[in-house]
C-alpha cells in the first residue's frame, strides 16, 4: 500500500491504523494524490484518448502495481445520453445522464471492485467480505467470483431480496445483518481479525486506493462533452463518496489544463434519510447518525454518512448543494426516466433527476445549463416499483379480434 497518503480536506499526511483511514486531525477521508508533474502530457495523453479496456486505460490515476494483472469484467465506458425528451418535460435544455447501470453487475460500484480486487489478489487475499445496501454487495461478489476468492456479505433484514439473490448467484456467502447498513459494515470490519478476511466496504474509511476507480467516471463524463465541464455534476450520496471522487478527477483535469472550469457538484439524499443535507443547512462541517430513517431508496439509506467530511467540504468548496427529495418526487422520476428515455435506475439513481427537476423549478438550476445527472444504479431489481397500482391490465380471447380493439382502446384513451 502507498505510504503516500494524506488527507482530503487539510491535506496532512496521514499517519493512523492501516484499516481504517480516518484524517486525526479534522476527521476527513484520507487519500494517495497522483503526481501530476511528474508526466503531466502523458496523463493527458490518457484522458484524452480514453481507454478501450474500461477503466484500466487510467490506471497511471491509480496505486497499482504497473505488472499488477486487473481482475476485470469491461467496467467502465458507460454511455452519457442527452436526455432530450426529459429534459422536455422538466423545462431544462441540456439535460444528461451518466448510465452507470451497464457496468456488468448493474452498478457504478464496479469501478471500485475491479481494483480493490486487483490489490488484495497482488497481496495474496483469498477471503473477503463486506457489509452492504446491496449494490456494492453486488460488485464485490461478481468480482470475488471473477478473482476465484471466497466472498462473505452481509445485508441488513430491509434489503431487497433480489438484491441478495444477486450476490448469491456469485457464490457469495449471504447473512442477515440483523441492525442498519452501518452494523453491517462494523461487522465486516471486525471480522477481520477473527477471520482473516479483507474488508472490502466500498469507502476511503476503509479501501482508500481502491476508490480511485470512481475518478474515472469524471474522465468519461469530459471526453463525451468534449472537454467542456457540465454546470452541475448531480449524485446521489449514501456513504458520500462518488461526489467527492468525480469532483477529485474534475480537479485532475483542471491542473492538468484539459479543462477550464469545475463543475458545481450537488449531493441527493433521499428525504427519509438525510444527514448529509440536515448538516449542510446547518451549516456544520460533520454529519450525524440519522435516527429512524425510511426510504424506499435504500441503496442510499445510510443513516452513518461515512465520507461526510469530506462531501460536505467537496459540496462547498464547489459552490454545490445538498438537496433531499421524497420518495414520491424520486419515484416520478424513476418512472419517467424509464418511460421517456428508456433507462431503468433504481430508486437512489433516480433521486439524482428527481433533484435535477426540484432544483430547476425552485430556479436554482437555470433552463440554459448543462446538467448531468449520475444514475448510480440499476432498477432491475426493482421492477415492482415501476409497476402503477391498481393497473386494470386488458385480457383478449382468441381470435376475438373486438377484445383486441377494446385493448388497444384502453391504452389509446389513457395516451389522451
Amino acid at each position: 500500500m502507498s505510504m503516500n497518503l494524506r488527507c482530503t480536506v487539510c491535506h496532512k499526511p496521514y499517519v493512523g491504523p492501516q484499516n481504517h483511514f480516518v484524517c486525526t486531525h479534522c476527521g476527513a477521508s484520507v487519500e494517495s494524490p497522483v503526481d501530476l508533474r511528474r508526466d503531466p502530457e502523458g496523463l493527458r495523453r490518457v484522458i484524452r484518448e480514453g481507454s478501450a479496456d474500461g477503466i484500466w486505460g487510467y490506471r497511471d490515476f491509480f496505486c497499482v502495481a504497473p505488472d499488477a494483472e486487473p481482475v476485470t469484467m469491461g467496467e467502465g465506458n458507460t454511455p452519457l445520453l442527452r436526455a432530450k425528451r426529459l429534459a422536455e418535460r422538466y423545462g431544462m435544455t441540456e439535460l444528461y445522464l451518466k448510465n452507470e447501470t451497464l457496468n456488468p453487475s448493474g452498478t457504478y460500484k464496479d469501478r471500485f471492485a475491479t481494483v480493490a480486487m486487483t490489490l488484495a489478489r497482488e497481496d495474496g487475499i483469498r477471503q473477503v467480505a463486506i457489509g452492504s445496501a446491496g449494490n456494492a454487495a453486488a460488485a464485490v461478489a461478481a468480482y470475488a467470483a471473477k478473482a476465484g476468492m471466497e466472498c462473505y456479505i452481509m445485508l441488513p433484514p430491509g434489503a431487497v431480496k433480489e438484491r441478495a439473490w444477486q450476490n448469491m448467484a456469485y457464490g457469495g456467502h449471504f447473512i442477515y445483518g440483523m441492525g442498519g447498513v452501518n452494523d453491517c459494515v462494523q461487522m465486516a470490519e471486525d471480522g477481520e481479525k477473527i477471520f482473516g478476511w479483507k474488508n472490502m466496504c466500498t469507502t476511503m474509511m476503509n479501501n482508500p486506493l481502491a476508490c480511485d476507480g470512481y475518478k474515472t467516471i469524471a474522465y468519461e463524463i469530459a471526453r463525451s462533452m468534449r472537454f467542456e465541464a457540465p454546470d452541475y455534476v448531480v449524485c446521489p450520496v449514501g456513504g458520500g463518496i462518488i461526489v467527492s471522487k468525480i469532483y477529485k478527477g474534475y480537479e485532475e483535469m483542471l491542473e492538468l489544463g484539459l479543462i477550464d472550469r469545475l463543475p458545481k457538484m450537488i449531493a441527493v439524499q433521499a428525504a427519509g434519510c438525510a444527514p448529509l443535507v440536515k448538516a449542510y443547512d446547518e451549516g456544520k462541517t460533520a454529519t450525524e447518525k440519522w435516527e429512524n430513517g425510511d426510504t424506499i431508496a435504500f441503496a442510499i439509506f445510510d443513516p452513518v454518512t461515512f465520507e461526510g467530511v469530506t462531501a460536505l467540504h467537496t459540496v462547498r468548496s464547489s459552490g454545490g448543494r445538498a438537496v433531499a427529495v421524497t420518495d414520491d418526487e424520486l419515484l416520478a422520476a424513476m418512472r419517467e426516466c424509464a418511460r421517456l428515455e428508456a433507462v431503468l435506475p433504481e430508486p437512489a439513481s433516480a433521486a439524482t433527476v428527481a433533484a435535477a427537476a426540484k432544483l430547476h423549478a425552485e430556479g436554482y438550476i437555470k433552463p440554459e445549463d448543462r446538467v448531468v445527472c449520475v444514475l448510480t444504479g440499476s432498477g432491475l431489481r426493482d421492477l415492482k416499483l415501476y409497476a402503477k397500482e391498481n393497473d386494470d391490465t386488458p385480457q383478449v380471447r382468441p381470435g376475438d379480434m373486438d377484445s383486441l380493439r377494446r385493448a388497444v382502446e384502453h391504452y389509446r384513451k389513457q395516451g389522451d
